[in-house]
């Protein structure tokens, strides 16, 4: 028992036999009666909106859970936070883009841009901030916008056309209401597209295609290369009714008429008689493969109603995995969060037909988002480690960053070992042999963000070979190992235990113990000098101060705190983080954000850290600094994330707070425990079993724990495991409103 729990024990000792008789008498008598009222519908607390502005790099328009289609307003590229190609602070929008990325640090895809209006047009998006150009840009207020799961509309005020999109796994519908007029017109842009150099845009598309197959059709591809190296997606557009004309233009040359056009800068005008209340309508059917290889299953009979029901329901069903009972704004952030833990990975399709998943953004998501998945959506899990190990095959390595098809190696280190060694612990076991050498293969084989043979030969990365980010990647690579570590030592391995036990240690080369930080060297072995705990210094830490990745051992936290002088040496220094004075930025380094000190939970390596008090004896700081961060730094508004939501890491870490536990070292399997920020929760597990989670006394001015039990027993430890968690079961949090005695004199 490590003792971390032993402390937390004896916080929870100030019970007396006679109230631990009575918790486990009422929670008893209790469990029949937990949600005996049908919960409200989930949908009606997600607000799309949320993450739209500030940092937060996420869109507001219709999707499935996981699903390829994406289909949204595009209102600028100006820089890092339109990632996501929307940004609640614009006035305009350039058209309707069908593919996006939710949360990223980067901007990629918005493939096949749609916009209505009516009369003539140059073939341009207009100037970025002048809506009244005769370019393709309109003019919108945030007050005629509509989103909900699976649904978003807006009105565009250059032309009153109301615009509608709704979206089934493959096919995106829109809906476009016209004033009445002869001259209603959609264009078809292939060139618009999302990326980081937007003067490099046409050299991007390096093939298009529109063909018009009949008065009521198109079909194409557009093949571009980003962030990702190649990028196709196939089409097929199916008008409601008959186009009275049409042209499609190359290069920006119009041709009337014509029904092929090819090249780079590709784009159809197309026009339609449009009667007061009878919309247009559009089927856009999109594919990563080429039809004839994968058709996807569509029925055009339904209409957009229906098929805006249906998306609804999906949504439904998979919010409904936890149902809670909290004040109506903890339930709009709660379920927020929980949509967007559910817009990434995206399902697609290789080359042959066969399933493959993209935007796994592991350097983000293995810290708590792929823990949540294996709660309540284990099948995705098992996707993902067969997308995992499809891309090891291909690449020679497990992968570190993988959109569409391709490994981007953005980020450092290799954030799937975790994940793979995660999976299996927790019981995953198809093809966990192959998976078992995956993980020996790939972190014994060089890829261009981990460079093992310098890490062998120095035992760390030292920074004068140039390599970028030499002590965080040493971290992340050590606990990498860590992890691995776990799986030899269930497998008996001793060999490989060995191998990585002493691997994992190695960031004990670059630990200072006359500074007390983790300080970059070169290969002879001198410190990075001048050293300022609170500077950016790209040489040596990737999105963060020496600070931040201080506290990047979740494999070994009990040599952690013997680092810094024992449990209480430790408890200083993290009441140092928070306390320190603020963190000198580069000027390009933008994800430093939501700053407590130099804790910065606007960006990952920082989430782990509040719950480390637990095993520095403190428990009652983790629940009071969790209760401030959820509070603080999730909001019901537009800014409402402090940082890029990062393809569901960011609303993971509210979603397990807010229930009370969290995955300080997910590979291991155990869940570390907080103080709820919800009265009461149920998480509906696939097997059929479930959790009931209860905070009592609840509210506001409860956020100390004095106990918990589980099934009626009291913990003695501060955690639970993923096993007994998945037999279902109860947990109930006794709180009180302040901390305990002792606390006093800490």
């Amino acid at each position: 028992m490590m003792q971390s729990n032993r402390f937390f024990s004896q916080c929870f000792s100030a019970f007396s036999v006679c109230r631990a008789f009575l918790v486990v008498f009422l929670a008893c008598i209790g469990c029949s009666n937990t949600f005996a009222q049908p919960a409200a519908d989930p949908i009606a607390f997600v607000n799309p909106f949320i993450g739209t502005g500030g940092h937060g790099h996420t869109f507001p328009g219709a999707t499935l859970p996981f699903g390829f289609v994406q289909v949204s307003p595009d209102t600028d590229d100006k820089g890092w936070d339109w990632s996501s190609g929307y940004h609640y602070s614009d006035s305009s929008i350039m058209g309707f883009s069908h593919t996006h990325l939710s949360g990223t640090g980067i901007s990629d895809l918005a493939d096949i841009l749609v916009m209505p209006y009516i009369g003539k047009i140059r073939l341009q998006p207009g100037e970025k901030h002048d809506p009244a150009a005769d370019g393709y840009r309109s003019a919108f207020s945030h007050a005629s916008e509509i989103a909900s799961p699976g649904y978003y509309a807006v009105t565009l005020e250059k032309h009153g056309i109301r615009a509608e999109l709704t979206c089934s796994e493959q096919v995106a519908y829109h809906r476009y209401t016209f004033p009445e007029t002869d001259s209603a017109q959609i264009l078809v842009d292939l060139l618009h597209g999302l990326d980081r150099h937007r003067s490099w845009l046409t050299e991007r598309v390096l093939d298009a295609e529109i063909r018009v197959v009949d008065a009521f059709t198109l079909s194409g591809y557009r093949i571009s290369s980003g962030w990702s190296n190649v990028q196709p997606v196939y089409f097929e557009i199916r008008f409601s009714q008959p186009m009275t004309a049409f042209g499609l233009a190359t290069h920006e040359v119009f041709r009337p008429g014509s029904t092929l056009a090819r090249g780079r800068n590709v784009k159809a005008v197309l026009s339609f008689a449009a009667k007061a209340g009878v919309p247009v309508e559009m089927q856009v059917t999109l594919s990563p493969v080429p039809f004839s290889v994968r058709r996807p299953a569509h029925d055009a009979s339904l209409t957009f109603n229906d098929i805006r029901r249906k998306a609804e329901q999906q949504w439904r069903e998979a919010l409904s995995a936890i149902n809670i009972e909290a004040p109506d704004s903890v339930k709009t952030i709660f379920y927020t969060a929980l949509y967007h833990t559910a817009m990434a990975p995206n399902r697609l399709w290789h080359p042959d037909g066969s399933p493959d998943l993209s935007t796994l953004s592991q350097w983000d998501v293995y810290r708590a988002a792929f823990a949540l998945h294996t709660i309540i959506r284990p099948q995705l899990v098992d996707e993902l480690l067969q997308a995992m190990l499809q891309a090891y095959h291909n690449n020679g390595y497990l992968p570190v960053w993988k959109l569409w098809h391709d490994e981007v190696n953005c980020m450092i280190g290799t954030p799937s070992v975790p994940m793979v060694v995660e999976a299996i612990q927790k019981g995953h076991s198809a093809k966990a042999e192959e998976l078992y050498e995956a993980v020996y293969t790939t972190l014994t084989t060089d890829n261009p963000v981990a460079p093992w043979s310098l890490f062998d030969r120095y035992g760390y990365v030292p920074n004068d070979v140039g390599e970028l980010f030499s002590v965080s990647k040493t971290l992340e690579m050590c606990y990498a190992n860590g992890c691995a570590a776990l799986l030899a030592r269930q497998r008996g391995d001793s060999t490989r235990l060995a191998f990585y036990e002493k691997r994992a240690g190695y960031y004990r080369n670059l630990f200072d113990p006359d500074t007390g930080f983790f300080r970059g060297k070169d290969r002879q072995g001198r410190w990075t000098s001048p050293f300022d705990p609170t500077v950016t210094n790209e040489r040596d830490f990737v999105e963060a101060t020496p600070w931040q990745y201080l506290f990047h051992l979740q494999h070994d936290v009990e040599a952690m705190i013997q680092l810094h002088g024992g449990q209480q040496g430790f408890a200083d220094k993290l009441d140092a983080l928070f306390r320190a004075g603020p963190a000198k930025i580069d000027e390009h380094i933008l994800d430093i954000t939501g700053l407590i000190g130099q804790y910065a939970h606007g960006n990952e390596p920082s989430h782990h850290v509040a719950y480390l008090y637990n095993y520095a004896g403190q428990p009652w700081k983790t629940q009071s600094l969790v209760r401030d961060i959820s509070t603080r730094f999730y909001t019901a508004q537009p800014e409402g994330l402090c940082g890029n939501e990062d393809a569901g890491q960011m609303s993971a870490w509210y979603i397990f707070s807010a229930l009370g536990f969290y995955p300080v070292h997910p590979a291991s399997g155990m869940y570390d425990l907080g103080a709820p920020l919800v009265e009461k929760a149920r998480i509906q597990l696939p097997s059929g079993k479930s959790v009931s989670i209860q905070a009592r006394p609840y509210g506001d001015a409860y956020r100390y724990v004095q106990s918990v039990s589980w099934n009626g027993k009291r913990l003695r430890t501060a955690q639970l495991p993923h096993v007994e968690l998945m037999q279902g079961g109860e947990l109930i949090f006794e709180m009180r409103s302040q901390p305990p005695p002792k606390a006093q004199t800490k």
